[in-house]
């Protein structure tokens, strides 16, 4: 097992700016294992948020499920308390072009520094430790919706996780909420699919019975 130490924590620090930060770099590559040592103690919350972000562009049949597991375990170390996030060290090694990943992070800095704007720490009490068990838990069920083959069932539970992931990278517990509130509609919105799924294999095996 491969274990990412965490650095002292930055309070100064957006998570736009360690993005920003990570371009700037003198290495030709930059791996999986610089970037979540860039973000220190939020390290959970930035892989949980850039791995939800990606999993919201269309992909083929089963392509969620692949980001849905390294969010599941992602999550259940925050909900354990780990103070290291374990990747599988291949997983680690993977590297992009830096020039490539600044070229990216150019066209995205301005849209996320604008969201940035209305996070701030706040509210302790939603991100806290005892609130990382919780947030673990919810991310871990989030991330099995989004693997399910519901319709349109991968955008919302994936918006909820990205929620969760900056409310934890920028500590701002009004982001933890919207992301409980985003769990919820995630949760009605399964309950409709399941009753509406239910209702209609249950008239079709009372229309099929009818014929004999």
């Amino acid at each position: 097992m491969t274990f990412v130490s965490a650095p002292p924590p930055d309070e100064g620090r957006t998570f736009s700016d360690v993005l920003e930060q990570l371009g700037q770099g003198e290495a030709e590559k930059l791996s999986l294992r610089e970037m979540i040592e860039a973000f220190g103690e939020r390290g959970f919350g930035a892989v949980i948020l850039m791995l939800a972000l990606m999993a919201l562009f269309p992909w083929p049949p089963g392509g969620k499920a692949v980001f849905s597991v390294p969010i599941i375990l992602i999550a259940a170390e925050l909900a354990l308390q780990r103070d290291k996030v374990w990747l599988p060290r291949w997983l680690l090694n993977l590297s992009v072009n830096r020039q490539s990943y600044r070229t990216a992070t150019a066209k995205l800095l301005p849209r996320l520094r604008r969201v940035e704007r209305l996070t701030r720490p706040r509210w302790p009490a939603l991100t806290g430790e005892i609130a990382d068990n919780v947030i673990g838990v919810i991310c871990i069920l989030l991330a099995l919706m989004m693997a399910l083959p519901v319709p349109f069932g991968d955008a919302l539970p994936g918006l909820t996780l990205a929620l969760f992931g900056l409310g934890i990278i920028q500590r701002d517990g009004a982001f933890i909420l919207a992301g409980l509130f985003g769990t919820a509609a995630c949760g009605v919105y399964l309950a409709v699919v399941w009753t509406t799924v239910v209702a209609v294999v249950s008239g079709i095996a009372h229309w099929a019975a009818n014929l004999f």
